[in-house]
């Protein structure tokens, strides 16, 4: 009777008994020596969000950004690459219907890894008020604005990044320009991006 038993449980158990032909190897593959780095500037890159007005008098507006950042065009070994640029063109949209402006200018990257952080200067041009004619409207002094801020951003992949970022336009008076008046427009808000 022991026999019996013994034969039966060998019978149905022995099914469950993988020989090690039958296991899956495992996987020794060593971990790629060149990955793909999350930041490629030879790539295109898109990117949006939202920014609030943090300086009078348009403060309390928001405005949506939409922006094109272009690939870099010429590259440089080591750390000299940081001085070169790549190229930005974009616009703010204020939603309140204040000033609006479009901008274009040159965008300087440095990474760390996953985060990054950002410093663009150029040229905008926008539809507000020259000068003011109430306590609450921007007296921008010339149509033509210099365009200046900075990014802090992290990457979630090769991808989508998200950023926060201070985006600056004013005239410089009295230092940089002639212009009659300059309250300037300061912004501050999150965007997203996305390389291809």
């Amino acid at each position: 009777m022991l026999k019996l038993g013994s034969l039966l449980a060998f019978a149905f158990c022995a099914p469950s008994f993988a020989s090690a032909a039958d296991m899956p190897a495992p996987n020794l593959q060593a971990a790629d020596p060149n990955p793909t780095p999350l930041y490629d500037p030879s790539r295109f890159e898109i990117r949006g969000g939202f920014l609030a007005s943090v300086a009078r008098p348009e403060s309390g507006t928001s405005d949506i950004n939409g922006e094109l950042v272009f690939p870099k065009f010429v590259n440089a070994p080591g750390w000299q690459d940081l001085l070169i640029p790549r190229l930005h063109v974009g616009g703010m949209g204020n939603l309140g219907g204040r000033t609006s402006y479009a901008y274009a200018g040159a965008l300087w990257t440095v990474n760390f890894d996953r985060f990054f952080t950002e410093a663009f200067l150029g040229g905008a041009v926008h539809n507000g008020p020259l000068e003011s004619s109430g306590p609450n409207e921007s007296s921008l002094g010339c149509r033509e604005l210099y365009h200046v801020g900075v990014n802090l951003g992290y990457r979630f992949d090769q991808n989508w990044s998200a950023m926060i970022t201070f985006d600056h336009a004013s005239n410089g008076r009295p230092t940089l320009s002639n212009c009659p008046a300059n309250t300037g427009l300061s912004l501050l808000g999150v965007r997203v991006g996305y390389a291809f």
